[in-house]
């Protein structure tokens, strides 16, 4: 669709809130604005794109199709492509994690992924190189990594030494209406000027909407062939993972109410690298030619607390990390 932008009125200010008139193919609307004005340049900024799906596949697809269509050019230090901007991924259902469509790469994979994230070591080598070399690459000259998203979560200790994880757990309990369920990821420590890697995510934050709990996950730049399905992978993991603690620990008053909601990554930009544009472009040509289906046999969180013990204790006891130890195919 191609939709107009008209100014209805403009002051000559260097930051203002305007009104623009949004004429689409059958409905006008009135959609409020920001403009920034430099030597008489008006920069436009229009509402929040919203992909909504009920698979990381779906997703996927509909986020290439998005960024191919309304991207912008961009060239970077990890490389030039296209990219969409302000746009919100939400999985409606967070079992349907596994990216299928990139079989069986795409599973072994995000299983390493996963245990090294849930291992949290800040060294390359101990961790996120066995998922993928090319993280070798991203490391400092001490093999430190920063994009160990597990680290933060189940390693990472607060002043009342607990670890995040913990602290949202706390927080939730206490009170399911909290808006201090939050973990950090991106930290001022990451912030040195010749660092290959710099998280892509902010933090995440969980919360309890009409019983059910939620996760938004804020993220500066999220691609979309190599970053948001296993992303999303790992914060939905992570989201049944606190609301099987949740339902475990609350009373039975609450916890019976409550049920497993959506996840959403809120992305500032969400891009195709042109190192990847090729592949990506042909998963979206494939599943154009074909009616996909959605399927996935890895097992749901069925005990918080022994999921919990292999994650601290590197075993397989439930079926859910059994299955991630099988499809990791380290032996």
């Amino acid at each position: 669709m191609n939709i107009q932008y008209y100014i209805s009125y403009a002051k000559k200010i260097n930051f203002s809130l305007l009104w623009f008139i949004v004429i689409g193919n059958s409905a006008m609307e009135i959609v409020p604005v920001k403009y920034q004005s430099n030597k008489n340049q008006i920069f436009a900024y229009p509402e929040t794109v919203n992909i909504i799906g009920n698979n990381v596949d779906e997703l996927v697809l509909k986020g290439i199709n998005h960024i191919k269509n309304n991207g912008e050019l961009f060239e970077a230090r990890a490389g030039s492509g296209q990219q969409a901007y302000d746009v919100n991924y939400t999985l409606l259902n967070p079992l349907n994690r596994v990216h299928n469509i990139r079989q069986p790469i795409a599973t072994k994979y995000f299983c390493r992924e996963l245990l090294a994230y849930f291992k949290g070591s800040l060294d390359v080598n101990d961790g996120l190189a066995q998922a993928s070399s090319v993280w070798k690459t991203l490391a400092d000259k001490n093999n430190q990594i920063a994009s160990n998203y597990g680290y933060y979560i189940f390693h990472q200790k607060t002043p009342e030494n607990i670890t995040q994880y913990e602290w949202v757990i706390a927080n939730l309990k206490k009170n399911l209406d909290s808006r201090k369920a939050f973990i950090n990821i991106n930290q001022p420590s990451h912030k040195l000027t010749d660092t290959k890697d710099f998280p892509c995510t902010i933090g995440m934050q969980f919360f309890v909407k009409n019983n059910h709990l939620c996760c938004s996950i804020a993220s500066r730049s999220t691609d979309i062939y190599t970053g948001l399905p296993y992303d999303m992978g790992f914060f939905s993991f992570v989201t049944e993972l606190v609301y099987k603690d949740l339902k475990q620990q609350l009373p039975s008053e609450k916890s019976e109410h409550l049920n497993l909601g959506c996840i959403t990554m809120k992305t500032n930009f969400t891009q195709i690298y042109d190192k990847t544009r090729t592949s990506a472009l042909k998963l979206l040509e494939a599943s154009e030619n074909k009616n996909l289906s959605y399927n996935t046999d890895m097992p749901e969180i069925y005990d918080a607390e022994e999921t919990l013990k292999d994650i601290y204790n590197e075993t397989a006891h439930s079926p859910v990390i059994k299955w991630i130890h099988k499809n990791a195919q380290f032996k």
